[in-house]
């Protein structure tokens, strides 16, 4: 309170437009610092109590300010939701069991392309579930009678490609000279071969190898 004292004296004393610019100041740097802390803060109940005291009165304007946590988290604070709470421990083990979908995705990336714990809980979060934490991936791998460590030594490109035969494919692009009226001519074709079939697509040919033809 000694700090923000004469910081509050300051604000009161201080004109409509110097006390936006003031505003528009301590929100960069808020926003500054805020980049510099972990992802995920833990905040006590009396910090909790404290914030909605001062920030349930803003309005609407507090989502142009908050940063600790959501406005939909800090609503629910208001409402006296207790969830928020309880939420910092979803990522620690022993929680309820995992969704069977995501478990079924984990065995999935585990199976189709050898990766290890770490590489599909990287690929989860790409595809934006970042509610499974390291020990859930390797969990549900141990439980399926699957090494959490990635697959390596050699023969690993051939493992990769007996995987992978049933959905990877191979594109390339080539010419072929023809005789024609107007002499030898270069036609250019786009072509795909499905690895495990060996099944080739091959696109009709053209003169003009443009973009509007490759699309």
């Amino acid at each position: 309170m000694r700090l923000l004292n004469p910081l509050f004296a300051l604000l009161g004393a201080s004109t409509d437009p110097q006390l936006a610019r003031m505003v528009e100041y301590l929100k960069a740097e808020n926003r500054i610092l805020r980049d510099k802390l972990p992802k995920r803060l833990t905040v006590s109940k009396q910090e909790r109590n404290r914030l909605v005291k001062l920030g349930k009165g803003l309005g609407s304007a507090l989502k142009d300010l908050i940063t600790i946590v959501s406005p939909r988290t800090f609503a629910r604070w208001v409402a006296g939701d207790k969830k928020p709470i309880a939420k910092k421990q979803e990522t620690k083990p022993g929680r309820p069991r995992t969704a069977e979908d995501i478990r079924e995705l984990v065995l999935k990336l585990a199976n189709e392309n050898g990766w290890g714990y770490t590489r599909i809980l990287g690929e989860l979060k790409k595809l934006g579930i970042g509610t499974v934490c390291r020990s859930t991936v390797v969990n549900i791998l141990k439980e399926a009678g699957l090494d959490p460590g990635p697959k390596r030594g050699e023969g690993t490109w051939a493992d990769f490609l007996k995987r992978h035969s049933a959905t990877l494919w191979a594109g390339d692009f080539l010419s072929v000279k023809s005789a024609t009226a107007n002499g030898i001519v270069d036609f250019y074709l786009l072509f795909f071969i499905h690895v495990g079939t060996r099944r080739v697509i091959i696109s009709n040919p053209t003169v003009s190898p443009n973009s509007e033809w490759v699309t």
